[in-house]
């Protein structure tokens, strides 16, 4: 049996199946920026992770052990909460930031790399910088009315203030791997 947890923002559905939970929080509109999902309990709350976009609004689902639940004092689940953890601000922009090239079709910079060329594809129009060392950087306007760019490398991005505006910014070896600047797969 499925049971609802109304939140501020949305609706948090909770599922035992076998010794398991299906925990689907789903969050209405674009929002404000990024937000991070939390299961209550009468004895804790235990993080989700970050929603993602999804038709038009955000959602997060998570499977996970009813025994990691009680351990932490979420068993039986009392609710949810979205928390905004990062602010988006201002609106896109057509022109790029000094020293990078407009790219209309993004998805070119990964000929051998299909996932990642349609995710780029879906971003829209991006900013293409190739550094001396090889290392290319994609960027694309930070924009809460968008779904967020390049959704198969969505955990490396980087947001960056460029130029004055803010920017997801993505890093990629020469070979088209991407990777979180100052890690040492930049080598």
């Amino acid at each position: 049996m499925e049971q609802r947890f109304p939140m501020e923002q949305g609706v948090l559905r909770c599922r035992q199946v076998g010794d398991r939970a299906e925990l689907t929080m789903e969050v209405p509109g674009p929002g404000q920026g990024l937000y991070r999902g939390y299961v209550l309990g009468e004895g804790g709350q235990m993080d989700l992770g970050t929603l993602l976009p999804e038709g038009g609004g955000r959602r997060l689902h998570r499977t996970v052990p009813v025994a990691e639940l009680r351990k932490r004092g979420c068993w039986p689940v009392t609710g949810g909460k979205a928390v905004l953890t990062y602010a988006f601000s201002g609106g896109s922009t057509q022109s790029g930031p000094r020293g990078w090239t407009g790219l209309d079709r993004p998805e070119t910079c990964f000929p051998a790399d299909p996932v990642l060329a349609q995710g780029a594809r879906e971003g829209g129009r991006a900013f293409f910088f190739r550094r001396g060392d090889g290392v290319f950087c994609l960027a694309w306007p930070w924009d809460p009315r968008r779904p967020f760019p390049l959704v198969p490398a969505f955990c490396l991005a980087q947001v960056k203030n460029l130029g004055g505006r803010r920017y997801v910014v993505y890093h990629f070896t020469p070979e088209g791997r991407p990777f979180v600047e100052g890690t040492a797969a930049e080598g």
